[in-house]
């Protein structure tokens, strides 16, 4: 062989060589990389499964949800129960309170009728009426006794109004706007009893007051010697119990005046005429007197 092929044979099997010792430091560093990757995959998977195993742990088993479903109404039923047996407990505690005091009640209720029993009332019927015998239908009536007084009751449509009286005597006192208070005196013994009051006016009651007796109309004309009326003149009224105020006549020579039985002396003057007067007696029924004026000679 020459020199240059043994040449090249030294550089082939230097090349074989170099290749050989880089394909086998290739594959060291493959397999460390293999090695690294292995462990590194290991403890991947463990975590993923860790947690995979946690979450399963934490999700209820269907099996477990029906178990704890059947637990929960297993208890609600026995609320229920207590709750019922709780209600019958109450109602029949309620049932036995009411009974008693039920029982309470009709005791009283016959203590209360037996007191009734010891006191017999009777009943006064009041009549309240005017003079003419009419219903006064706004009159109040009250019942007085030593024991004490009722409360003012109003009478009805018929001026009437009652009372439960036991047996005693009442006063019985009727009053009404208008009128003046009347009372009478009634005795109830084992009885029923009535009573009428009438009630005097208090108008009239008022003239009886003044006069001592009702009062008539005197009417008084004034009038010149030609019986023309004189619509200036003026009245006076005397009596033995005083004189009336001078009172002027209207424009036909007129005046009124309401006076009780009793002899009357009536006075007329006017300017221009010469005073008159006459004598009138009022007895049991209205009067009426002329008084002439004569013109006086200025």
């Amino acid at each position: 062989m020459g020199p240059n092929i043994r040449r090249r044979q030294a550089e082939n099997r230097s090349i074989q060589t170099s290749v050989q010792l880089l394909l086998t430091v290739s594959g060291i560093a493959f397999l460390v990389a293999g090695l690294v990757l292995a462990a590194s995959g290991a403890s991947v998977g463990g975590a993923i499964g860790s947690i995979s195993d946690d979450w399963s742990e934490g999700e209820p088993r269907e099996g477990d949800v029906d178990a704890t479903d059947d637990a929960d109404g297993a208890g609600g039923g026995s609320d229920d129960e207590d709750g019922d047996n709780d209600n019958e407990s109450d109602n029949e505690n309620d049932t036995g309170s009411d009974d008693e005091n039920t029982g309470d009640e009709s005791d009283d209720t016959d203590d209360s009728r037996d007191a009734d029993n010891d006191t017999d009332t009777h009943t006064l019927t009041a009549t309240v009426e005017d003079d003419d015998g009419d219903p006064i239908d706004e009159a109040t009536v009250v019942v007085e006794a030593d024991s004490g007084s009722s409360e003012p009751d109003s009478v009805d449509d018929d001026g009437e109004v009652e009372f439960d009286l036991a047996d005693d005597e009442y006063t019985v006192i009727a009053e009404a706007d208008g009128y003046e208070d009347t009372e009478a005196s009634v005795e109830v013994d084992g009885d029923d009893e009535s009573v009428t009051l009438t009630l005097e006016d208090a108008d009239d009651e008022s003239d009886d007051g003044d006069g001592g007796t009702e009062t008539h109309t005197l009417t008084a004309i004034v009038e010149d010697g030609d019986g023309d009326p004189i619509d200036e003149a003026t009245v006076v009224v005397e009596a033995d119990s005083g004189s009336s105020e001078p009172d002027s006549v209207d424009d036909d020579g007129e005046i009124e005046f309401d006076l009780a039985d009793d002899d009357y002396v009536i006075i007329a003057e006017a300017d221009g005429y010469e005073e008159t007067e006459e004598t009138v007696e009022i007895d049991g029924g209205d009067e009426t007197v002329t008084l002439t004026l004569e013109e006086t000679d200025d």
